[in-house]
C-alpha cells in the first residue's frame, strides 16, 4: 500500500459526494446501519462519505481512516467544513487494512467503497485483498457488514468472502466489473 500521487487523489476523489448520497440512499432499506452503531470507514478518500455517515446516523463511533496522510487531512477537512467541526465520536486514524490496529469484533458495519484494489502493489494483483478481508471479518461483531464498492477482481473477492463465510445480502453490479456488495459476517 502507497501514498497516491496528486493525480491519482484527484480522480480517486472524483465524483465521491454523488456516490456517498447514491450509496445511502441504496443502504437505507436494508436497515444495514443500526443504532447507536460502531462504523469503520477503510478509505475515506477525501470525507464526503465519512461526512454523510456521521451526520445521517450519529453513529456512537465512526473511525475514518485512510492509508494516505493526505487523503486524511482533506477528511478532517471535509468534516469540519460539512459538521462545523470533527464531532467526538469520530475518529480519523491512518492505518493499513491489512494490519487493523482495532480489537476482535469492534465495529458494525465497515465500509470499504473504491478502496480495496489499492492495498496491492498493482490493481490486478491479488495477494493482499485476502488479507484484508480476514482483517475485516475479524473487527466486525458476528452479522456485522461490510459494505463494499469496487472494479477490480471482483470475482476473487465474493469467493474470498464465501470461503470466509459472509453471507450475501445484495450484490449490485454496474459495469461489467464494477459491483456494490453488502455481505454479513458469520455469525460466530
Amino acid at each position: 500500500m502507497a501514498e497516491m500521487n496528486p493525480v491519482a487523489r484527484f480522480f480517486v476523489n472524483l465524483g465521491n459526494a454523488r456516490r456517498s448520497a447514491r450509496l445511502l440512499r441504496t443502504l437505507d432499506p436494508l436497515g444495514i446501519v443500526p443504532p447507536s452503531s460502531r462504523l469503520l470507514e477503510l478509505g475515506a478518500g477525501r470525507g464526503g462519505l465519512s461526512a454523510r455517515l456521521a451526520e445521517r446516523y450519529r453513529p456512537a463511533r465512526l473511525v475514518v481512516t485512510d492509508f494516505d496522510p493526505h487523503q486524511l487531512e482533506a477528511a478532517r477537512r471535509t468534516l469540519t467544513r460539512r459538521l462545523g467541526t470533527v464531532p467526538a465520536t469520530v475518529e480519523l486514524r491512518q492505518v493499513d487494512a491489512t494490519q487493523l490496529p482495532f480489537e476482535d469484533r469492534s465495529f458494525d458495519v465497515v465500509f470499504a467503497i473504491l478502496m480495496l484494489h489499492h492495498v496491492e502493489a498493482h490493481h490486478d494483483e491479488y495477494r493482499q485483498r485476502p488479507v484484508a478481508l480476514r482483517e475485516i471479518r475479524r473487527v466486525l461483531v458476528p452479522g456485522g457488514a461490510l459494505v463494499y464498492s469496487d472494479f477490480s477482481r471482483t470475482d476473487d473477492l465474493r469467493r474470498t468472502l464465501d470461503e470466509l463465510g459472509f453471507v450475501r445480502r445484495l450484490l449490485r453490479r454496474r459495469w461489467p466489473h464494477r459491483e456494490l456488495a453488502v455481505y454479513a459476517a458469520p455469525a460466530s
